[in-house]
């Protein structure tokens, strides 16, 4: 509350519960039932007063009123005070709950505690199988059987018997070497199928290349003979013209039968020619008496 005194006045009358009430009173109850369920009355007295320490303060720092009504501080400071009061008395009974089974473990520890003290001293082999193997071929002694730290097929050192674990290294050397094997003969058919295609396209390029040179070959053969025939054709002199037959007269050629112009060595006649005519033309080619 402020000292204004031209503030309005604030009237006051009977407390009624706000919905911010309810709500911070079902979150309490939540809170408030596993706990005491775990701890008892202790827990429960504890938590009680640690919201009520809470509320207090929170009226005297503030001076407003809380979620449940406090009017002014002085009312804030008796809760706070309350709350505190109701704080340690719930951490008094739970830790006086708790008491006898801390009592009761430490007297187990001591009986325990006791117990060892008063075993007998006398040490016991241990079983190598039940410690980690850390160093391969390490060997201990158990029960009169020799053990060995070997490497086992998923590559983790376990402790075997000195039969398993020759059985295992051989296994494993034999596995090992199998692998060696299988890897040189996989190189050397790689190798082998490597040299076989260098080979065969060597060949493929050599016989491309003969090829090659054949055509060449020929080509300069027939170039040299071409060359060849034409210097034989400049040093050959050109045959004399044959004289051009001199065509009869076309005045008065007539022929009565091809006899009559093989005679007069017209034979045979053409079309167009003195002398020819389609009566000597037998097979009408053209060519009259040309047999």
């Amino acid at each position: 509350m402020t000292n204004n005194p031209y503030a309005p006045a604030v009237q006051k009358g009977r407390w009624k519960p706000t919905v911010l009430f309810w709500i911070v009173a079902a979150i309490v109850l939540l809170v408030l039932i596993p706990f005491a369920i775990a701890g008892g009355v202790g827990m429960a007295l504890f938590i009680l007063g640690l919201v009520a320490l809470l509320t207090g303060l929170y009226v005297l720092l503030f001076k407003r009123r809380s979620w449940v009504g406090l009017p002014h501080r002085k009312s804030g400071g008796i809760v706070a005070i309350a709350g505190f009061v109701a704080l340690i008395l719930g951490a008094g009974v739970v830790g006086a709950t708790a008491a006898p089974g801390g009592s009761t473990d430490k007297a187990s520890l001591a009986s325990t505690s006791q117990k060892s003290a008063t075993a007998t001293p006398s040490a016991t082999p241990t079983n190598p199988a039940n410690s980690a193997c850390l160093t391969a071929a390490e060997t201990r002694k158990y029960n009169d059987q020799t053990l060995i730290c070997t490497s086992g097929s998923d590559q983790r050192l376990v402790w075997m018997t000195e039969a398993d674990s020759k059985r295992v290294v051989a296994e494993k050397a034999a596995a090992d070497k199998a692998a060696v094997d299988k890897a040189a003969a996989e190189k050397a058919a790689a190798e082998k199928a490597a040299a076989d295609k260098a080979a065969a396209d060597k060949a493929a390029a050599d016989a491309a290349a003969a090829q090659l040179a054949a055509e060449q070959a020929a080509a300069q053969k027939a170039a040299a003979e071409q060359a060849a025939a034409q210097q034989a054709a400049k040093q050959v002199p050109a045959a004399p013209a044959a004289p051009a037959p001199v065509a009869p007269a076309p005045a008065a050629a007539y022929y009565p039968n091809c006899a009559a112009a093989k005679a007069a060595g017209a034979a045979p006649l053409r079309i167009g020619q003195a002398g020819y005519r389609a009566g000597l033309d037998g097979d009408s080619d053209g060519v009259a008496c040309e047999k």
